[in-house]
């Protein structure tokens, strides 16, 4: 199971947190889950103060808070200038926000839809404006050189979104590493919160080939063409369709948790909501 280095993420002594949460989550129907007013709660509750007016609020709200951590590889004690930043669909072109928040920040954490592994949505299912695809448009899926679907849900509803995207050509994941965005060095670990996000794995990483003795096709890219490793990426996901709630995720960091205690955590919590489901295995890390 892929962990989360603290001191790592600690080295500077600031920690940058990027939240993205997907339409239907913050607030735009009124008998509908207001995940984004939770996320807010829980950071207020936790101390955080929003951080004055920039030109950036148009795109992203920020949150600001000094946190003590005791690391225990280091036995030592460490203060932290945590900043959170939040985009969703209340503010403007949250996609392209969040790809940004892909490229730059060590925590990304995306709760929402995930239409059937195509990607984040931030806006309504009939748009495609505001996806940030993933799972789709790349050489390598016209190739079948990377699976469209790993998880177990119905292709009819995801032949039902992939038509829903005939205006769009391109992949934003891939988009990132043409701009050359995406950094070896930077430490990351991003959480996808959303219906079987398992079906990024692939367009994240890549696949190996046995013929070249090599890993390709993966979407990650860093400056030098590689593929970024696992040893800076670590990558949280879901096998299934789960109930889309970033809060219990961002107090486990906030805590210095793990990411099996996460894990472990999130399980319980999706079946605190579906007691009917049965598996053990809904969530990994890679």
């Amino acid at each position: 199971m892929g962990n989360i280095d603290y001191a790592k993420l600690f080295r500077d002594k600031r920690l940058d947190i990027a939240i993205g949460v997907g339409y239907e989550f913050a607030g735009e129907k009124p008998d509908f889950s207001n995940e984004l007013n939770d996320i807010i709660t829980v950071l207020l509750g936790n101390g955080f103060r929003k951080t004055a007016k920039s030109s950036s609020d148009l795109y992203y709200d920020t949150y600001y808070l000094r946190k003590r951590y005791y690391l225990t590889a280091t036995k030592q004690l460490v203060d932290v200038d945590i900043y959170v930043y939040i985009t969703s669909s209340k503010k403007k072109s949250p996609a392209s926000t969040f790809a940004s928040f892909l490229a730059t920040k060590e925590i990304v954490i995306y709760s929402g839809h995930g239409r059937i592994g195509i990607g984040p949505d931030f806006d309504d299912e009939k748009s495609s404006k505001e996806n940030f695809i993933v799972g789709l448009n790349t050489v390598a899926h016209a190739n079948n050189q990377l699976k469209l679907q790993n998880s177990p849900h119905d292709k009819a509803l995801r032949i039902k979104y992939v038509k829903g995207m005939h205006s769009r050509k391109d992949n934003d994941l891939e988009s990132i590493t043409k701009k050359n965005l995406f950094s070896e060095n930077l430490y990351q670990v991003w959480f996808f919160n959303a219906c079987s996000s398992i079906d990024y794995l692939d367009e994240i990483r890549g696949k190996w080939s046995v013929k070249d003795k090599m890993q390709k096709f993966g979407l990650v890219r860093t400056e030098t063409g590689k593929i970024k490793s696992k040893a800076n990426l670590v990558i949280f996901g879901t096998k299934q369709s789960v109930r889309s709630d970033a809060t219990p995720i961002l107090k486990q960091i906030l805590a210095g948790k793990s990411m099996d205690d996460i894990v472990k955590t999130m399980q319980a919590y999706e079946k605190l909501f579906s007691p009917d489901n049965n598996s053990n295995n809904i969530y990994f890390s890679d």
